[in-house]
């Protein structure tokens, strides 16, 4: 490859780069400076550039360069859309939990979507991010971008009905996910309202709403933090799957 070449290459790996950088969990939050997220791009371009194969692409017009551009950052923003799937199943387990503990106007500023949400999503968003650098997965993740362009070469990337099949399997996946993350909370809370709508037809003279509500918040925060493990050990191995899911998106973006 000539010079010119090698740059066209590197520019075109550091706007796929960019496009992940920009829409990544964590650091795609406005309070990452855009000058470090630039760095960031360019810093893995730059690792990356040395461990692609031979790029055998054409430009010809400054049309075809920009046509490029644009693939490789729709591409780069697709990939970092599929890492937000864990914060966005955590996001609704959180919301889940607050509803039935009658935490949800009990709000914080959550990073990862840049608004007001639940204490108990913005919890869980915490632990999902100290999971993704206590495990070293923000090191997989790096390998699983360097491999999709094993099945994405530069400018390979356009729309199909297998990537939006695959989109609408992870949008299901997130609803399911979050209701096994909240079960536990929830099923604590239905058994409480149970018993407590059984006592207030024995004892018709009981305020059951003003007397469940401490009560099912007590234990329900019991078992929101005895599970925790558990909410753990889910969320990990959901972020263990990014590097795979990026390979299938790109495998359904490279698709005839």
């Amino acid at each position: 490859m000539t010079p010119a070449s090698e740059l066209t290459l590197w520019m075109l790996v550091v706007v796929r780069a960019g496009g992940l950088i920009f829409t990544l969990p964590i650091f795609s939050t406005s309070n990452v400076p855009k000058p470090i997220k630039v760095a960031l791009g360019m810093l893995l371009a730059t690792l990356t550039v040395p461990l692609l194969p031979p790029a055998n692409f054409q430009i010809d017009a400054i049309w075809v360069l920009v046509k490029l551009i644009f693939i490789e950052l729709g591409v780069g923003a697709l990939l970092g859309f599929i890492c937000k799937f864990t914060f966005f199943a955590l996001d609704v387990a959180g919301a889940l939990i607050s509803n039935d503990l009658g935490l949800s106007m009990a709000t914080v500023l959550n990073p990862g979507s840049g608004g007001a949400t639940p204490v108990t999503s913005t919890l869980l968003y915490w632990m999902a991010v100290m999971l993704l650098f206590g495990l070293d997965l923000h090191h997989w993740i790096i390998a699983g971008f360097v491999r999709t362009y094993a099945v994405l070469p530069v400018g390979a990337g356009h729309l199909g009905e297998g990537l939006l099949r695959n989109f609408l399997g992870h949008t299901s996946w997130v609803l399911a996910a979050g209701l096994q993350i909240a079960a536990p909370v929830m099923a604590v809370a239905f058994l409480i309202t149970l018993v407590f709508s059984l006592l207030g037809r024995a004892v018709p003279q009981m305020n059951v709403f003003a007397e469940s509500m401490p009560v099912r918040m007590a234990v329900g925060m019991f078992v929101f933090g005895m599970s925790f493990g558990f909410i753990g050990d889910h969320a990990a191995n959901f972020l263990k799957r990014i590097p795979d899911d990026f390979v299938r998106v790109a495998q359904h973006l490279g698709m005839n």
